[in-house]
């Protein structure tokens, strides 16, 4: 499981009830109360190097006990301020929740010990709800793309984090948990909220979580794709719908893509599919559009990596090459920014600056054996776009040079 379908964990721990409902969250603004001062900032930037260590030597306690499980329940139970806890489904839910919760950090741990990045990138504050956020960038190969932002909470002088926005979802993580929770809501507590209603495709939505759950994504798929009522047209869902068609294949991904974009054009918290979108449509220049908003929200200098991938895509080899010279002068430990300079270098058939850079990688430690491999072998594909390259004197040449 990747972090990209971590969220939908969460809702499998109470799974009794078959009778599902959803309703629109209610619009409440949640204070954390921390003043900003220097001193409050620089106890900020501990905690979440703190956080970012946790997760980098593999401490899930530390992580967890960062968390006041107590404010975080709090907020998936606000549109439900007097209902019973000791409901037998609600303490079921919270039960799950709270197991649910210890598998988001070694969910996290175990990418990064694949090969995964979770690093901490800035901090800011917010007036609104008088609080710190911290901001942490989540990066594999193979999932693309997540950042985690941190809303922290002062607990009698002990700094912890009461809710984290998840980019790829563009809400709080509280805010779907309680979203989950309304879905499988038992008809006898739902007089808490007169907006909940009914719906005939609930069980629907049920079967395709379920089928989510089990791997069978094409069933899955189907029923989240056929849904017509008032669920159909819900961002969070519509999000759920992406992640499911992500896998299975090319068209289907586009076209949840396309649902999700044609219902929500101007939202800005679903950059992250959106630099998807353009990217299989070969949009390149709307991609790196969308790229440059998410970088001047977020401050983060690693998105020039994203958008030398792009400029490479559309061969505008001249951009390419420089972003990933900025890449590697500043993540000079970022293997993937390495080989797209190098593959940059290869592709612009400067052998010469190319062979240089093998060496440059060699003396920082890589082995020749496997760059040597990396340029000579094909991908799934059977392509090998390095293969003029690897036919050069200039390789050749390096490849038997001891």
């Amino acid at each position: 499981m990747t972090p990209r379908n971590l969220l939908f964990l969460f809702l499998f721990f109470s799974i009794s009830h078959l009778k599902m409902y959803a309703q629109e969250a209610v619009n409440k603004t949640l204070k954390d109360t921390i003043s900003f001062t220097k001193k409050n900032s620089q106890k900020i930037i501990e905690f979440a190097k703190l956080i970012e260590a946790s997760i980098h030597n593999s401490d899930t306690n530390t992580f967890i006990s960062k968390l006041n499980r107590t404010e975080f329940f709090n907020r998936v139970l606000i549109d439900y301020p007097t209902i019973d806890r000791e409901d037998d489904f609600i303490k079921g839910y919270l039960t799950g929740i709270n197991i649910a919760l210890k598998s988001f950090p070694n969910e996290i741990i175990t990418n990064v010990e694949n090969g995964a990045y979770y690093d901490f990138i800035n901090y800011r504050y917010d007036d609104e709800t008088q609080t710190y956020y911290v901001l942490f960038r989540f990066y594999s190969s193979e999932s693309g793309m997540n950042y985690h932002d941190y809303k922290i909470l002062n607990t009698n002088g002990n700094l912890q984090f009461s809710d984290i926005y998840i980019y790829l979802t563009g809400e709080h993580f509280t805010s779907t948990m309680g979203r989950l929770m309304q879905y499988t809501l038992p008809e006898n507590l739902l007089i808490e909220n007169k907006k909940t209603s009914n719906n005939s495709e609930s069980q629907d939505l049920f079967k395709a979580i379920l089928y989510n759950k089990n791997g069978d994504y094409e069933k899955a798929y189907t029923i989240m794709d056929g849904l017509k009522s008032e669920l159909s047209k819900e961002k969070f869902l519509l999000i759920f719908k992406v992640l499911i068609a992500g896998q299975l294949d090319e068209n289907k991904y586009l076209k949840s893509l396309d649902d999700l974009i044609s219902a929500f054009p101007d939202d800005q918290t679903i950059a992250l599919n959106k630099i998807d979108y353009h990217l299989y449509k070969e949009e390149y220049f709307e991609a790196i559009q969308v790229i440059n908003q998410l970088q001047n929200e977020t401050e983060d200098d690693f998105l020039n990596f994203m958008k030398a991938g792009i400029a490479f895509e559309d061969k505008n080899y001249d951009l390419a090459l420089n972003l990933y010279t900025y890449t590697i002068n500043n993540y000079p430990n970022f293997f993937e920014g390495q080989v797209g300079y190098l593959s940059t270098l290869i592709v612009m058939k400067n052998y010469i600056d190319t062979t240089h850079y093998l060496d440059t990688m060699i003396a920082e430690g890589y082995d020749k054996q496997g760059l040597s491999n990396y340029i000579e072998e094909e991908d799934e594909n059977g392509v090998n776009i390095l293969k003029a390259y690897s036919k050069s004197k200039n390789f050749l040449d390096w490849k038997i040079n001891k």
